[in-house]
């Protein structure tokens, strides 16, 4: 009997052990930024974001700079109605939508912040008058 109750303790430690030092790794090791700046196509725009700071922190302000570029004018996109979809991808935290800030040097502005740590798909909208809503979407990892 107490060779069983040895047995079972000395797992449930083991099992302790090895949680402890999953969890200690993810803290030591640093964490894989996404591309700095990402770009991709969204029927005739190419949509070009870059993500300030990289990687975000959660719980603390990032900026999502985007450009929108007509792929047949090579002309930057200035009158659109640009929003932001972000959702995480490994667990259902709810999806939160952002509507970007059109700047004059052409670009468009989205404050964002991510809740916690991990990969996050961010989608963007773009939606131009008398034209059909186009989107793409991006990863972001925040840590």
């Amino acid at each position: 009997m107490r060779r069983k109750l040895l047995i079972l303790g000395l797992g449930i430690l083991f099992l302790i052990l090895l949680s402890w030092l999953g969890t200690s790794l993810t803290e030591i090791l640093p964490a894989r930024p996404s591309a700095q700046v990402q770009t991709a196509q969204a029927g005739p725009y190419q949509i070009t974001v870059r993500v300030d700071p990289n990687p975000p922190v959660p719980a603390k302000p990032a900026t999502l700079i985007l450009q929108i570029v007509h792929s047949s004018t090579q002309q930057l996109v200035a009158n659109a109605y640009v929003s932001v979809e972000s959702s995480m991808e490994t667990m259902d935290m709810g999806t939160d939508v952002i509507h970007a800030q059109s700047q004059s040097d052409g670009t468009y502005h989205v404050p964002i912040q991510f809740a916690m740590d991990g990969s996050w798909r961010v989608k963007v909208l773009v939606a131009v008058s008398g034209a059909k809503t186009e989107s793409t979407t991006f990863d972001v990892i925040a840590h």
